[in-house]
């Protein structure tokens, strides 16, 4: 059921009309500085593995589809403080009446979600209202109105579909009701306060680099796994993967690109073969894509796909999965067709951060994988809120986005992040208003 779920949610994600335009995809060029990381600027945090915007005027940050992009830094960020987002400077009062629309709670990661929604508003002696519309649009946007005649003073939407939910959030900030994004971003346009966000492409970036970096003078055969083409979150993690892999790839051969979007624009130009025809053949810099099969975020997406694969080419020495869930299932397909995992076929994946996922890595099966932690990215929402209504916090210029840290587990960091806990925990988001 939960399967089915996620899928009817992706075809909804993916359903968008699609401009995709054809930039053209020059090979890096040996005449570029031999850098792998741009000087740092306020767009992207010091935290985060992949480097920063290195040229803020580049067509990767115009293009009209932007489907793959979802988590990408910003070059720059304009005010948003003329739009109405339903609140004051100030807006401290003594009960606080929070609703929660979520599309689903019937998978590990959206129940700790909510869960960790309920702990803090029980912490803080809010009344929260929750209301689920499992996988249906309709219901989802019916929710959101309906918190709206129930007179709660702040509603955090999961998002199931921002084109979908637009109207209605727009209808509650209309009534005096902010509205907290948790998911995927609004536009930088929409009323909403800010959205609790994971940069999906920038993580896939650290990962692709990583992987990239396993391979120093060796050809690379590959197979990818993502979650539904057409899906935002999918792709955006997919690209960044093939620009993060082909940017550091170019180190490597003595040929790096001019500017780290150049690389973007790349990596870009390869994803799409693969939105096409589910493989690509980079022969510049020694790599293919030679199979790519969606896993449905699923372990037993993440199995039958795998299992596909190998079937067709036994010979593949790179795996890139969408999610922790996909990857068990690929590392089960493998070890039943008596591959060794970590030592014939690398695994890396643009993860979820269970604790399942990090003794893989720590057992030498996982590369790597990138940390969206439920605690630390619903948790933010209420935690917003708080600072809103309990603190005075000033609200109305908050970008569209606010990213929960980027943080990449390799078997050298694992220690630090495997708890007994279902998933690690993040440090807290940080708040802070366009221009301060």
């Amino acid at each position: 059921m939960v399967l089915v779920i996620v899928m009817a949610a992706s075809l909804l994600y993916g359903c968008a009309p699609k401009t995709t335009p054809t930039p053209s995809a020059a090979p890096p060029s040996s005449a570029a500085p031999a850098t792998s990381a741009a000087p740092a600027t306020s767009a992207a945090p010091a935290t985060s593995a992949a480097p920063a915007t290195s040229n803020p005027n580049h067509e990767v940050y115009t293009m009209a589809n932007r489907v793959p992009w979802s988590g990408v830094y910003a070059p720059v960020t304009a005010s948003r403080a003329s739009i109405n987002k339903g609140i004051k400077a100030d807006n401290k009062k003594d009960k606080v009446k929070v609703g929660y629309a979520t599309w689903t709670v019937g998978t590990p990661f959206f129940a700790a979600s909510a869960d960790e929604i309920k702990k803090l508003c029980d912490e803080y002696g809010y009344e929260l209202v929750q209301v689920v519309s499992d996988g249906d649009i309709n219901k989802q946007v019916a929710n959101i109105e309906s918190l709206v005649t129930m007179g709660v003073d702040v509603i955090i939407d999961c998002d199931y579909s921002v084109e979908a939910e637009l109207t209605a959030v727009k209808t509650a900030v209309a009534a005096g009701i902010p509205v907290i994004g948790y998911g995927l971003p609004f536009p930088a346009d929409s009323p909403v306060v800010t959205t609790s966000a994971t940069t999906y492409y920038e993580q896939g970036f650290m990962i692709g680099q990583l992987a990239a970096k396993q391979f120093v003078g060796k050809d690379v055969k590959a197979a990818t796994l993502p979650g539904m083409v057409g899906h935002t979150i999918a792709e955006s993690k997919l690209n960044g993967f093939i620009g993060g892999f082909v940017y550091e790839r170019a180190i490597q051969l003595g040929k790096p690109f001019a500017t780290r979007e150049d690389a973007m624009l790349y990596g870009y130009n390869l994803e799409q073969q693969i939105v096409k025809s589910a493989k690509f053949s980079d022969p510049d810099l020694k790599w293919e894509v030679v199979a790519s099969i969606d896993g449905s975020w699923s372990i037993d997406g993440g199995q039958k796909a795998m299992e596909d694969i190998i079937t067709a080419h036994p010979d593949i020495n790179l795996v890139f999965t969408d999610n922790d869930q996909e990857g068990f299932g690929a590392i089960k397909a493998m070890e039943n067709a008596g591959i060794k995992v970590g030592t014939d076929v690398l695994l890396c994946s643009v993860g979820d951060g269970t604790k399942e996922a990090m003794q893989l890595i720590k057992d030498g099966k996982y590369l790597g994988i990138t940390l969206a932690s439920p605690y630390t990215w619903a948790g933010s929402c209420v935690r917003l809120v708080r600072k809103i209504f309990t603190e005075g916090f000033d609200a109305t210029n908050l970008p569209a986005e606010t990213y929960v840290e980027n943080v990449m587990v390799t078997k050298d960091n694992v220690d630090k992040w495997l708890t007994d806990k279902e998933f690690a925990t993040l440090p807290d988001v940080v708040f802070k208003p366009i221009g301060k």
